[in-house]
């Protein structure tokens, strides 16, 4: 079947104007993909930078913008096929379609409650394989559907086109690094975006690599996402909303018998099924947040109180904040909490009487870079080096982790509790 040859330009804040052929308008026209409108990139990190009201949707068209410059020039170069063009770049404008409401703030809770690791990219997977109008979509553009899939959930049979879609050095990262720093106003997760496009290769091996003479643009990379991790995604106060939204979430769903499909993964899947999924989004989230507090009953002042705090800023209060480098391998995060609850325990009486909505421990370990998965840089004479092994190159010197350990408290019982004193990191 024949397509006529439809194009439209959109004006983006970061790389100017996105051309946009017929199978990506086929595609953002999609109620499942508008939605994206919806959902801020960066959840609630606007409260703490007011400029971060971004979108997944804006994101979205970047990543896609990126994948086709960058797999249109590596086609040229007879790296990728022209015939598998289209498949990546419907990849990159999809890559984010399953995002739950506020962005990764509500992962956390349905990794809690499936006891393991659960990631938007699995409902981004199964948007692309079982919802109606993405289907039919792809169909009559003679993609595969689950080509899609498997490039989003980094399965393909092409270890390149995964690379692109998810790896050290890939086109979301390549966006969302640039569009987080404009929108929040920070300048140190600024990248040379053109010189990484330019000099970003494939080597013998079939894999994504730098050539050396892009190698500042690369490490500026690396650096720049371990100062947005500290200074924006892992930041103290936004991640602290974070973490009440998830409470607040957990107690809902377990009160209202008409959140029941939100309780498990399984429900979710049967609204992407059911193509409802479309209105699970930001707004659909404060509505419900509005209904509760004006009708309190049923959920009652507790949880009426937990919504009002997140809703007008008056969360919970950082009792510790302990951020440490961390050079050598991977420590055990469940560990570390237990540590930090039995010196808890040792400091303030009773504490197991504490409501758990009252007082949270939060442990997380961000990688920096992992070895395996660095980037390869081409020596002068063709050979592949990982970046960390690289002669002169400083990321060998960074750090391979951030450990991040905090606890929170509840306003009323911030000035009460006493917190264990730790020296924090430099």
């Amino acid at each position: 079947m024949e397509k006529s040859t439809r194009y439209k330009k959109v004006y983006d804040e970061i790389h100017g104007y996105i051309e946009l052929d017929e199978l990506a308008l086929r595609i953002i026209d999609l109620d499942v993909f508008q939605r994206l409108r919806r959902i801020k990139q960066l959840g609630v990190t606007f409260y703490v930078y007011p400029g971060a009201v971004h979108t997944r949707f804006s994101h979205s068209l970047g990543v896609y913008h990126i994948m086709k410059k960058l797999s249109e020039r590596l086609s040229r170069e007879g790296y990728i096929s022209r015939d598998d063009l289209p498949l990546l770049e419907a990849s990159a404008l999809l890559h984010d379609v399953g995002h739950l409401p506020y962005s990764h703030a509500l992962e956390t809770f349905y990794t809690r409650i499936t006891n393991q690791r659960f990631e938007h990219e699995d409902l981004s997977r199964e948007v692309v394989l079982n919802d109606p109008g993405v289907s039919e979509t792809l169909s009559e553009f003679g993609i595969d559907k689950h080509e899609v899939a498997s490039i989003i959930y980094g399965t393909h049979r092409e270890p390149l086109y995964n690379q692109l879609m998810s790896s050290d050095l890939d086109v979301d990262r390549m966006d969302y690094l640039v569009r987080d720093s404009l929108h929040t106003g920070v300048t140190y997760g600024s990248i040379d975006l053109d010189r990484l496009l330019e000099t970003t290769t494939v080597d013998r091996d079939g894999n994504i690599a730098v050539k050396d003479k892009g190698l500042i643009a690369v490490e500026n990379f690396y650096i720049a996402r371990l100062h947005m991790y500290r200074g924006v995604y892992y930041h103290k106060t936004s991640l602290g909303y974070e973490l009440l939204l998830t409470h607040i979430w957990g107690e809902l769903i377990d009160i209202y018998g008409d959140l029941e499909p939100f309780k498990t993964i399984e429900g979710l899947r049967t609204l992407i099924r059911r193509n409802a999924f479309r209105y699970f989004d930001d707004y659909w989230v404060n509505g419900l947040f509005y209904r509760i507090i004006e009708e309190r009953g049923q959920a009652g002042d507790n949880i009426g109180d937990m919504i009002w705090r997140f809703l007008y800023r008056k969360g919970y209060k950082v009792c510790l904040d302990h951020v440490e480098l961390i050079y050598r391998e991977v420590p055990s995060n469940a560990e570390i909490e237990e540590d930090m609850w039995a010196s808890m325990r040792g400091s303030i009486k009773n504490l197991d009487a504490i409501d758990k909505n009252y007082l949270i421990i939060f442990v997380d370990t961000i990688p920096i870079y992992k070895e395996e998965e660095s980037v390869n840089i081409i020596t002068r004479g063709g050979a592949s080096v990982k970046i960390y092994e690289y002669p002169g190159s400083i990321i060998g010197k960074l750090p391979k982790y951030m450990l991040i350990k905090r606890i929170y408290l509840h306003p009323y019982i911030h000035q009460i509790i006493p917190c264990p004193t730790e020296k924090r990191a430099r």
